[in-house]
């Protein structure tokens, strides 16, 4: 695991963790079915926002590019 990613990465599962926490009690249910499903959907809203963060962050220049990282090697 790259160092500068670890802060996205923890953030990303911050939030996925909040999301799903923040669903399953704005929905009322806590059957089994709800907390899969939540679960799952929360998996990939964490995964879609670290793409979006690492995307915009390697814009602005906040992170190295892919290309670089291969390189440096």
């Amino acid at each position: 695991m790259s160092r500068p990613l670890l802060p996205l990465k923890a953030g990303a599962v911050t939030f996925t963790v909040l999301w799903t926490a923040w669903m399953m009690w704005w929905s009322g249910s806590s059957s089994s079915v709800n907390l899969v499903i939540l679960t799952l959907v929360g998996t990939l809203v964490g995964y879609l926002w670290y793409r979006a963060m690492r995307w915009q962050f390697e814009r602005m220049g906040m992170l190295p590019r892919k290309d670089d990282s291969s390189r440096a090697s």
